[in-house]
């Protein structure tokens, strides 16, 4: 099942989704049902070994997504041109 949160930065509304490759989860920056940049990955099995100590390690990994985002430390300005 794919997680997602939904975010407003610059005017645009913007979501931050899992998908899963593999041994792997991609934590991508999606504005309207479009991917404009994946910003991190996490491990299946970082992920279930977080779980299993209380950790939603995959839950952090999508609010710091978002944190970066609204900070202008992951910038999606190259992202947005190309999709347009």
């Amino acid at each position: 099942m794919t997680r997602s949160k939904w975010f407003l930065h610059a005017g645009r509304s913007l979501e931050v989704r899992d998908h899963r490759v593999m041994t792997m989860l991609q934590v991508w920056i999606y504005e309207d049902d479009r991917p404009l940049a994946m910003h991190a990955t996490v491990s299946l099995r970082d992920a279930a070994a977080g779980l299993a100590r209380g950790s939603d390690v995959l839950g952090q990994a999508m609010e710091r997504a978002i944190q970066d985002v609204e900070t202008g430390s992951f910038t999606l300005a190259s992202a947005l041109r190309a999709a347009e």
